[in-house]
């Protein structure tokens, strides 16, 4: 009568509240999203700074960084 009454779903592998479990899953793929263009970032900034890749600079007042 409880799920006809409040619109609530029965699960029956939780005996406590529903498990969300796929906000860790979704956490942890951002972390590693996260890591990739930091990664990228670092490596993009050592090619430049070891003149393998070339930084447009548009003003001569200008820093690379």
């Amino acid at each position: 009568f409880v799920g006809k009454y409040f619109s609530l779903n029965f699960y029956p592998y939780s005996t406590q509240i529903q498990n969300h479990d796929f906000i860790a899953d979704m956490a942890y793929i951002l972390l590693h999203i996260n890591n990739i263009f930091i990664n990228l970032c670092v490596d993009m900034w050592l090619y430049i700074s070891n003149n393998i890749l070339k930084l447009k600079i548009s003003n001569v007042n200008e820093v690379g960084s």
